[in-house]
């Protein structure tokens, strides 16, 4: 065979390797073990993230199940609805946290920039706990949450828990501080990849 044909031949074969080479499937990310939750939310938009959150709590469902916008803020402040607002709580412990307490101040800003309540901070374990079935409850009596700082008549509770090496969920409900009924629950999974010491990438559902 002449030295011109093995050549040619030669070029076939390399191009058909890279051809297949490219069509191999690429493993991006993987869990995101040793990674803290400090390290997890540093990498996530939170923002917008809360933001989205609070526009679920206070916007309520059309005729046709659309959602329909927030109403817009009122120029008069005594036209604007008020609620409780705690830190997150931890789902085992129901210590906030770092972690939790910054989800807290972005649920406050989110709720009064998106749905325009006037906002009021509270401790969790103050005035919630957990029920045997995992419920969030109010501690005391209505008429004692309702004291004279506390004379709201909803409340949104956050708590969050961190499951295995790429997981997080994050609970926000919207509660009456009168009965403990809640009104409106709104849930987020973000699920983290993670490759050698970086997060790669993230999804929310």
């Amino acid at each position: 065979m002449s030295p011109v044909r093995l050549m040619l031949l030669a070029l076939i074969a390399a191009s058909l390797l890279s051809g297949c080479a490219g069509t191999l499937p690429i493993t991006v990310g993987g869990d995101c073990h040793n990674k803290t939750l400090p390290m997890l939310l540093d990498a996530t938009d939170m923002k917008t993230l809360f933001h989205d959150m609070a526009l679920e709590l206070c916007t309520d469902k059309c005729a046709d199940r659309q959602s329909c916008a927030p109403a817009s803020c009122k120029e008069e402040t005594g036209g604007r609805a008020t609620v409780m607002v705690t830190d997150f709580a931890d789902l085992q412990s129901l210590v906030p946290s770092q972690s939790g307490m910054l989800m807290g101040e972005l649920m406050r800003g989110g709720l009064n920039s998106v749905c325009c309540y006037k906002i009021v901070q509270a401790e969790f374990a103050k005035y919630f706990k957990l029920s045997e079935n995992g419920l969030v409850v109010l501690t005391r009596r209505a008429t004692e949450v309702k004291k004279n700082e506390y004379q709201q008549p909803e409340a949104v509770v956050g708590t969050y828990t961190y499951l295995s090496n790429n997981k997080v969920l994050i609970f926000a409900r919207k509660m009456d501080t009168e009965t403990g009924t809640i009104s409106k629950m709104v849930t987020r999974e973000l699920t983290y990849s993670c490759g050698g010491s970086s997060v790669i990438n993230y999804t929310v559902k």
